[in-house]
């Protein structure tokens, strides 16, 4: 591999494609509509099961994003579009233009409009302190954001910040977040806010486009982070606002202090929207198919209705083509760990799945699609590649069986499977435990609760499993190696990474640092192949499928354009017609 990254290092600069065109964002399940797609005007009607607080630091979930996009915005966005080349693409929000970078990459700094206001009730001007103390808060005890490792590994003295910030008393928390910043967050006037970056990184455009980089009013230093609290008293910056709330039904109106001449991302299409919470999925299939709601923010179309529209080629059906990544990462140092360091025993473990089964369990095209890696079709640096071939991607047996039974130490005859406790976990491993069983190998599957495989997924110096069923959601899909490998493999990192091996990624690491900081589009590309490949190549991880989350909508909807980094609609870009 070394001699591999010194080759990288020389190609840096002068490599050649960024990778194939995507596909289009959506594939409808049958004829388009053609009425007006942007149209104005109307009641969208919304269910969920759980309401969002709306606090942008802690949007993690599908329903936590699209709600971000109705009442905050971002310095930096991603727009609704049906071309999916220009959905993963990040354009200015609250900045007025592309960021400016020093001479050595490392200091970035963003112009905000001026013309931006905070909804309050005397209108007051976004400023660049808003966007501080936006980032500032992720490091909030007791629950920090889940996803500050991002800026911990790229901002210059966040993660110091935050560790001091988590040590100070509630009464101190305030002050602290208002009077003292992370040596690399600078409030240069009212419009400019520059950061200092660790290294010259070159996605971190991609990094400000997450919710959780949005501005948060001074207000909200009042308040508990993500809860009731901060719902109650939502303030807001995006296209609408909450104006009643009763019995779990929210009602929201457009916000007097937004316009679109202010905002190039959102069209704000419907006049008000009703959100009802507390309704459970299978319920809320049922209320968009009989036209009493529209969408829902939090709930994909059960699969087995998901199937039954597909077939029946209904046009309210909608499946994104970009997904979450299912594999299996390897455990080097569980019950089997002896015979999985050995580079061969993990060669002949790649050609053990059948991807076509894993498939099938996971409902069959176009809900999922076999994947022999883990960049997709849009990302940068995305290039066709198996490592391990098999015929119709349905696994070697005889390779299999041969290589388990010639470890170093004995024959591999059991190995132990850790998942969650899901329906969708227990399907793909019902596939895995049949297929093992045709090459002598009995799959122990440990099925658990969602908290205890984050604990058991992440302790590789006490692993009880040899094989761990991961999903990773990517937050982006254009330039995004970093949100696929840096929680996966940087042992550094901050916040909860998805699950850890015990892989050695020194080189891998050294791979990913070329990666972000490569001038090009083409040279960042070669580097994110070049990373992909050794991780591939080396057995740390096996991809099995990409999983595609169906969406439904009633017939009242006219246009419906997913954003991949949404994870579903844009509520603000829904037509509305007649049912």
């Amino acid at each position: 591999m070394a001699a591999g990254l010194a080759a990288l290092l020389a190609l840096v600069g002068c490599a050649g494609s960024a990778g194939p065109a995507a596909t289009a964002l959506t594939t409808p399940a049958g004829v388009a509509t053609v009425l007006p797609t942007d149209k104005p005007g109307g009641t969208l009607r919304v269910v969920t099961d759980a309401m969002p607080t709306g606090d942008p630091g802690w949007a993690v979930t599908t329903a936590d994003r699209a709600f971000a996009r109705l009442v905050s915005r971002t310095l930096y966005s991603y727009p609704a579009s049906a071309d999916v080349d220009s959905a993963v693409v990040a354009r200015p929000d609250l900045a007025v233009s592309a960021p400016q970078r020093s001479p050595n990459g490392l200091v970035i700094t963003v112009r905000l409009s001026s013309a931006a206001r905070w909804d309050t009730p005397t209108p007051r001007r976004i400023v660049a302190n808003d966007v501080a103390r936006g980032l500032k808060r992720l490091c909030l005890p007791p629950n920090p954001s889940p996803l500050r490792g991002y800026f911990a590994a790229t901002i210059v003295g966040f993660n110091a910040y935050c560790t001091e910030l988590f040590t100070k008393p509630v009464e101190q928390l305030k002050d602290f977040i208002e009077n003292q910043s992370p040596a690399g967050i600078q409030v240069v006037s009212n419009t400019d806010i520059a950061f200092h970056l660790i290294r010259p990184y070159t996605d971190f455009v991609d990094l400000l486009a997450l919710p959780e980089a949005a501005p948060v009013p001074v207000e909200a230093d009042d308040y508990q982070p993500n809860s009731p609290d901060y719902l109650n008293h939502l303030i807001s910056d995006g296209p609408y606002h909450v104006t009643s709330s009763a019995d779990g039904v929210y009602s929201l109106g457009k916000d007097g202090q937004w316009n679109r001449a202010i905002d190039g991302i959102r069209q704000a299409l419907p006049d008000h929207i009703t959100i009802t919470s507390g309704v459970a999925a299978a319920d809320a299939q049922s209320q968009i198919e009989a036209g009493k709601a529209d969408i829902t923010l939090d709930s994909a179309v059960p699969l087995d209705r998901a199937t039954a529209l597909f077939k029946a080629a209904d046009p309210r059906l909608s499946v994104p083509t970009t997904g979450s990544d299912l594999f299996l990462t390897v455990g080097m140092h569980g019950p089997a760990g002896a015979a999985l360091s050995d580079q061969d025993v993990r060669d002949a473990l790649a050609t053990c799945v059948d991807r076509i089964a894993v498939v099938e369990a996971l409902g069959d095209p176009p809900f999922a699609s076999a994947a022999t890696q883990l960049l997709q079709p849009t990302m940068t640096g995305y290039s066709p590649l198996d490592p391990f071939p098999t015929q119709d991607g349905a696994g070697d047996a005889t390779t299999c069986g041969d290589g388990l039974a010639k470890a170093p130490d004995g024959p591999v005859t059991e190995l132990t499977l850790l998942t969650t406790d899901t329906a969708t976990d227990a399907a793909v491993a019902g596939a895995l435990v049949e297929t093992f069983a045709k090459v002598g190998v009995k799959l122990v599957v440990d099925a658990k609760a969602r908290a205890d495989f984050d604990t058991a997924a992440v302790s590789p110096l006490q692993q009880s499993w040899d094989l761990a069923l991961t999903t990773v959601t990517p937050l982006w899909y254009g330039d995004a190696g970093r949100t696929v490998f840096q929680p996966l493999f940087d042992p550094t990192w901050v916040g909860q990474r998805p699950v850890d091996g015990g892989y050695d990624a020194k080189e891998v690491l050294d791979t990913m640092s070329v990666a972000l900081q490569a001038p090009t589009p083409a040279s960042r590309a070669a580097a994110w192949g070049v990373l992909e490949s050794t991780v591939l190549r080396d057995v740390a991880v096996i991809p099995l499928a990409v999983l595609y989350e169906p969406r439904f909508h009633s017939s009242s909807v006219l246009s419906f354009n997913q954003v991949p980094s949404v994870g579903t609609v844009d509520p603000t870009d829904l037509a509305l017609g007649p049912a």
